[in-house]
């Protein structure tokens, strides 16, 4: 059949119908544009999100980023996973102890006092009880409700002397020189903010609900600030103890000062730790805690301050090996040098285990430190592997001297240990406002973890340095002298 077949009629029926299709093909290609440019921009939307996230995540997945804070080394799913446990942590590791530790048991108080229990019939039937068949004790520990405020008023009698004209004034114990606050008031104040992690206002309104004790906010700051200049004097003891010191971890941190960048410095020993807040990251800072004719061995990251302040350290093996780790996850020419750094380290630490003489140290160092020479001369092209072997070179008098030295740890976990509690504090205060912020912050701070490094209770040892400022201060007072003309 041909066009000469149909009539004209006919014809034109078919135009319309064709018309009719070409206009509802159309409409449907319009519509599929439509949902491919929806399409697109939803791939645009979580092409910029996956960016957002990696952005975020090369924070907590580089060199320098501790373990505790990386992703847990599982692949996987959330999904097919068992939902049984809502408390698995997400940091590797499992909650509760761990293998081959002793449990812990709370140790049971002795009762101060006992109260006899006992019940006249049967709750069920009613029948009456003529004695009872036994005894089950139950331990209960509270404490006392809050007590109010003591409030005393001190009649200071004034004295004048006969003979050479002075004025005294007499001074009791526990009447402080300075503001209408006890010690036990200073104490929780500084306590609450730097053990406790409150702010002022809440400080304020902690001693007002416990003890209808009414004080501003800037009320619990003064006080924590006479904490602190009363243990300003403990706090130099510390750094001269730290100064002294064969061993000593160093690491610092970024704090805010007036919105401006400063740093917080942490020296800890094995029994002492002092914070500094400076405005410096340079070498500066250790030369002016430590001392400049420091003789002692300084356990450290890479930052180049350490260098140029003693030639005497020890760089941390933590850094390396996660470096060289990561460098190896992402580049195929880091491997064997990744595999390298930790075969000798853990070898390392297994010969170290055997006790061996000081001669047997001093041999071992020595073969060891030309194997890293050997190691930094191979010849690679990547950049990155060329990075990594030129800091292992930049520090390859400072990588083996926990091999000769005992005392000496191979990692800086302690200095790292000791940043978390100003990192958290960090997070919450936010910034320091002036030089008055910056002495009450590392002052408390340094008391606070030299205490507990010597197992002393944080608030006793307050209470001490805030009563003994009290009496130090009377002692050095010198009194008024009014002559006559």
């Amino acid at each position: 059949m041909n066009a000469d077949d149909f009539t004209k009629e006919e014809l034109f029926s078919r135009l319309l119908q064709l018309e009719q299709r070409v206009e509802e093909l159309e409409q449907e290609n319009k519509r599929k544009d439509k949902k491919i440019d929806q399409l697109q921009e939803q791939l645009d939307q979580k092409d910029e999100r996956i960016e957002e996230l990696e952005t975020r995540l090369r924070k907590y997945e580089n060199p320098h980023t501790p373990p505790s804070k990386r992703r847990s080394g599982t692949d996987e799913s959330p999904t097919s996973q068992d939902h049984e446990d809502e408390n698995v942590r997400t940091d590797g590791g499992t909650p509760g102890r761990k293998d081959g530790h002793d449990p812990e048991w709370r140790v049971t108080a002795d009762p101060d006092k006992e109260i006899e229990v006992t019940r006249d019939c049967c709750p069920e039937c009613g029948d009456h009880f003529d004695e009872s068949v036994g005894v089950s004790p139950r331990l209960v520990e509270e404490v006392p409700d809050p007590q109010p405020p003591e409030v005393t008023q001190y009649n200071r009698h004034c004295y004048q002397c006969d003979s050479c004209g002075t004025e005294t004034v007499a001074t009791h114990p526990d009447c402080p020189d300075e503001g209408q606050f006890g010690v036990n008031v200073i104490s929780q104040a500084a306590l609450s903010r730097y053990d406790h992690r409150l702010p002022y206002r809440k400080i304020a309104d902690r001693f007002e609900q416990l003890h209808g004790l009414e004080l501003s906010g800037a009320s619990a700051w003064h006080a924590t600030e006479r904490a602190a200049r009363a243990g300003r004097c403990e706090y130099e003891q510390i750094r001269r103890q730290i100064q002294q010191a064969e061993i000593v971890h160093v690491d610092e941190t970024g704090i805010k000062r007036e919105g401006e960048q400063a740093w917080i410095w942490t020296f800890r020993t094995s029994e002492h730790t002092l914070y500094a807040v400076r405005e410096s990251r340079g070498s500066d800072v250790p030369a002016e805690v430590l001392g400049e004719d420091f003789a002692g061995t300084v356990i450290c990251d890479g930052w180049t301050a350490y260098p140029a302040f003693s030639s005497n350290l020890q760089r941390c093996w933590a850094h390396l090996l996660r470096e060289a780790e990561d460098a190896a996850n992402d580049h195929e020419e880091a491997e064997p040098v990744h595999r390298y750094l930790k075969q000798m380290f853990v070898g390392l630490q297994s010969w170290l285990e055997t006790d061996p003489s000081p001669r047997e140290r001093a041999q071992m160092h020595r073969s060891c430190q030309n194997g890293l020479r050997s190691l930094v001369e191979r010849s690679v092209t990547d950049e990155a592997v060329a990075t990594l072997l030129g800091k292992i070179e930049g520090g390859i008098d400072h990588w083996l001297t926990f091999v000769g030295e005992p005392a000496v740890s191979p990692t800086n976990n302690a200095a790292e240990n000791a940043l978390r509690e100003p990192v958290v504090l960090r997070k919450i205060i936010g910034t320091l406002r002036n030089d008055r912020g910056m002495f009450v912050h590392e002052t408390i701070l340094s008391l606070l973890a030299t205490w507990r490094q010597q197992g002393r209770n944080p608030y006793e040892e307050l209470r001490r340095v805030v009563s003994n400022n009290e009496m130090i201060s009377r002692a050095h007072a010198v009194p008024a002298v009014e002559t006559s003309g």
